[in-house]
């Protein structure tokens, strides 16, 4: 006869735990999928995601992390695929917009941050002890789970500014943006986050030299230029003022 322990032996070996937490998010995912309003999926989605992210941290069990791995890429495939895309000709309402149900799924994902920082320690000796189990890609977003949910955030935050704003204000919203996140970079100590907000700036002064001061209009040219000077010159300001701090993360 069998012992008790065997029955579990090969559970452990299969992973039958792991693998029925996975089914049973998926199981969720779906009854969100064709239970809520289809321009608020996403925002469902990521409302999962921070719980799941939550719950890792609160129970120290990195399946939950790789879970909200996973909805935080769906989040970020059907955002493309049908909050930006798949839309009327008409405006929807604003419940219904893009702004309002794209803008919760980022501040929801931003919000995932803090959990996802005190995760890193924990997720490193995971993957240094289970090395050989997990493909290289796993093993890296355990480590620096924070990188994950905020680089969805920021591509979709950066893509929503260029869908909603105004043609002639883009460049003065991703300037914005670029400083907040570099504030941002500055209390969280991540040399990713401010490389990301001093990239944007970058890409914003390029886009003022070769498509804004031929296209925009006086006065969106003014407003822009002195915002994003301005912005330019705080960035600066912060780099003077804190940068003994910014050389650790060099």
């Amino acid at each position: 006869d069998r012992r008790p322990d065997d029955f579990l032996e090969r559970d452990r070996r299969i992973r039958a735990s792991g693998f029925s937490c996975f089914l049973g998010m998926l199981a969720v995912a779906a009854l969100m999928r064709f239970e809520v309003d289809p321009d608020w999926v996403v925002a469902a989605w990521a409302a999962l995601a921070f719980v799941l992210v939550a719950i890792a941290w609160r129970s120290s069990q990195s399946i939950f992390l790789d879970q909200a791995f996973f909805l935080a890429f769906a989040v970020l495939f059907r955002t493309v695929a049908h909050n930006f895309y798949e839309r009327s000709y008409f405006p929807a309402p604003f419940w219904h917009g893009r702004l309002a149900c794209v803008g919760l799924t980022v501040s929801l994902l931003f919000l995932a941050l803090p959990f996802a920082f005190n995760l890193r320690s924990a997720a490193a000796t995971v993957v240094t002890q289970e090395h050989q189990r997990f493909r290289r890609a796993i093993e890296l977003a355990r480590r620096r789970p924070e990188q994950l949910f905020y680089f969805v955030a920021f591509t979709l935050l950066t893509w929503l500014l260029a869908i909603e704003t105004r043609r002639g204000m883009v460049t003065l919203a991703w300037g914005l943006e670029a400083v907040v996140v570099f504030v941002l970079a500055l209390w969280a100590g991540e040399r990713s986050f401010r490389l990301s907000g001093l990239g944007l700036l970058l890409l914003c002064v390029a886009k003022i030299v070769v498509v804004d001061v031929w296209r925009l209009s006086p006065r969106d040219r003014y407003v822009t230029f002195i915002v994003l000077g301005s912005a330019l010159l705080g960035v600066s300001f912060l780099y003077t003022r804190f940068r003994v701090t910014l050389r650790q993360y060099l």
